[in-house]
């Protein structure tokens, strides 16, 4: 079966009901009954565009509430769909098309598309029997990018059957409110793994979903309005989110839950949005590469530094020493996962996949501990990769930006927690001279939004390794002391 048919089902039950919302945005709200006729436009203008059954296609679409549309309108044809807002694609992905809202000039590379809202016009007639892809559960339909455990980007391709599968674990995995919800919010992209499932899941049972809207007012004024229950989101979102509710005294939050996820949430930030925002909030800790992992209220693994939750039913967690061997509850080691929802590998990336999944596990490059009572407690990373709020960064990559900027000889990246526990950004620099706006701006030039730095600093002298490497753990120590 087709993901879509199942919301294609909903739009014939219930044709005024509220689909999707994207407050204050070019379609602002769409019922079912709109989502149906925007899902066969755009189906039949990938027919006019020749796009076939398993090619592949990265949409690149702004427009949250018309990226779903066309992702449905072309899985309905069998399209492969992979959604990269900044198309920051692996190297070793073969990509047929982009479907960009912004004109791209690339001298090579795959075909570029230009979409437009005219796609979702016409009269929505659907396509002939003939038209419509009636391949097989486990044909390919969606490729998700991660950063995984090397910062950079791949692919994990999902069938129709793999998705199906995955979802059904909600009802047991995330606490008992998110299954029952019929309007949930998440302030995460479309590109991202879990509010991509979290929208199959509203829209199969018929309920709505929400994203963020064009201003922090319109939002909030939204999920107040329609009386949203519950909101998925990552650490620094919800700081963002918190700092919004704590300045704002008119407005109440009348989120019934709140799904925290893609890095650790602190006691602080914890605390703060229990008592602001929302009394149930859950911790969540998985990988797009195996689903869920481990979940718990907040409150109930606050005191346990690094704590991110029970293991949850079907999966299996171990932590295992250098040489595989597995170590006994309280004992720090390298954390490697096995579950019925592990994904192969990474597509077409064979040094990566065998890095990764070795002997039917996954290993993340967490480095960790269980406690007797089954929770895990993440402690760091085995690389010197940076989670900022779920997005992960080599800061090679960041040094690099950095290096090739006239003036500077050397140069470091590093996270450091601010008082909430999220990590920020945070870049040290040797140069002959110290020009922070004119580097900020360089960096705005050469990275995406998410990487560039919240902080600069100027030293005479950056800590390196007897090897020659530089020493981060004695950089962020010498930056918290100052």
């Amino acid at each position: 079966m087709n993901i879509v048919d199942p919301i294609l089902f909903q739009c014939k039950l219930n044709p005024p009901a509220a689909a999707i919302c994207a407050p204050g945005t070019t379609f602002n709200v769409v019922s079912y009954g709109r989502l149906e006729r925007f899902i066969h436009n755009v189906s039949r203008v990938g027919l006019s565009l020749g796009l076939e059954a398993g090619q592949i296609v990265a949409i690149s679409v702004k427009d949250t509430i018309f990226h779903v549309a066309i992702i449905l309108g072309l899985t309905r044809l069998g399209v492969i769909t992979l959604s990269a807002s900044e198309l920051n694609l692996p190297k070793e992905l073969r990509v047929d098309a982009v479907v960009t809202d912004t004109p791209r000039p690339i001298a090579s590379g795959p075909r570029i598309i230009l979409a437009n809202a005219d796609w979702t016009n016409g009269d929505g007639a659907p396509l002939a029997d003939k038209q419509v892809y009636r391949g097989k559960d486990d044909d390919l339909c969606r490729i998700m990018l991660t950063s995984g455990t090397t910062g950079e980007p791949k692919a994990i391709a999902f069938s129709h059957r793999m998705l199906f599968e995955r979802l059904t674990r909600f009802h047991y995995v995330t606490g008992s409110r998110l299954p029952s919800a019929m309007r949930l919010y998440s302030d995460l992209g479309i590109a991202q793994s879990t509010t991509f499932r979290c929208t199959l899941f509203m829209l199969w049972r018929g309920g709505t979903m929400f994203f963020y809207g064009d201003s922090p007012e319109s939002t909030v004024q939204a999920l107040d309005l329609y009386k949203v229950q519950g909101m998925v989101a990552g650490p620094f979102s919800l700081a963002e989110h918190l700092k919004f509710y704590e300045a704002q005294d008119a407005f109440q939050c009348t989120l019934d839950h709140i799904i925290c996820l893609g890095a650790q949430l602190s006691k602080s930030l914890s605390e703060r949005v229990r008592a602001r925002m929302c009394a149930n909030l859950f911790s969540v800790y998985g990988a797009t590469e195996v689903s869920t992992v481990a979940c718990a209220p907040a409150h109930a693994v606050a005191n346990v530094p690094g704590a991110v939750g029970y293991v949850v039913p079907g999966v299996i967690v171990e932590i295992v020493d250098a040489a595989g061997k597995r170590l006994p509850a309280g004992r720090e080691g390298i954390v490697r996962i096995r579950s019925p929802y592990n994904v192969g590998g990474y597509l077409g990336d064979r040094d990566n996949s065998a890095s990764a999944f070795r002997d039917g596990c996954f290993y993340p490059g967490d480095m960790g501990y269980l406690t007797p009572d089954r929770v895990l407690v993440i402690i760091g990373r085995e690389s010197t990769v940076l989670n900022l709020g779920g997005d992960k960064v080599n800061p090679e990559r960041i040094e690099q930006v950095l290096l090739s900027f006239p003036g500077i000889t050397q140069a470091a990246a590093f996270g450091i927690l601010n008082p909430m526990g999220i990590e920020e950004l945070s870049v040290a620099v040797v140069s002959d001279s110290f020009d922070e706006r004119a580097l900020r701006a360089h960096c705005e030039r050469h990275l995406p939004p998410g990487f560039v730095p919240l902080h600069f600093l100027s030293m005479n002298k950056i800590p390196m390794t007897e090897t020659g490497k530089i020493d981060r753990r004695r950089l962020v120590e010498g930056v918290k002391n100052k």
